[in-house]
């Protein structure tokens, strides 16, 4: 049983770390690719006021337009040209459920930058 609670610490551990992670730098291993993938299953949660706030159009430093809409509580993202569900892992950090990539708001409301980390699973 001490093995099953140390290795659920661990992950915690690494999972609360990802969350402050560079957003530029991205995952050179396995392990960083499975961390994205267990923050798709966040606790933190949105209210519908903060998903509201947070819809618009971002233009990205390499030229590239992000669109930000919401449904009720869940946000969505518009990137060449595919929509994907954002998954709040803290208050300005998200991960796109189904390519893992990373977005980063510098503020909430109004957000006036955003990162896009889109490295490969």
């Amino acid at each position: 049983m001490r093995i099953v609670q140390a290795l659920a610490f661990t992950a915690l551990a690494t999972l609360s770390l990802g969350a402050f992670a560079d957003p530029s730098i991205a995952p050179s291993s396995a392990t960083a690719s499975a961390v994205m993938e267990s923050s798709t299953h966040s606790a933190y949660r949105l209210t519908q006021d903060e998903a509201e706030h947070m819809r618009g159009s971002f233009r990205l430093t390499d030229g590239r337009t992000i669109t930000v809409t919401n449904r009720m509580n869940k946000l969505y993202v518009e990137l060449d040209g595919k929509r994907e569900e954002m998954v709040p892992v803290a208050p300005k950090k998200f991960v796109t459920r189904d390519t893992g990539a990373q977005i980063a708001f510098n503020q909430v409301p109004f957000a006036d930058e955003v990162v896009v980390n889109q490295a490969a699973r």
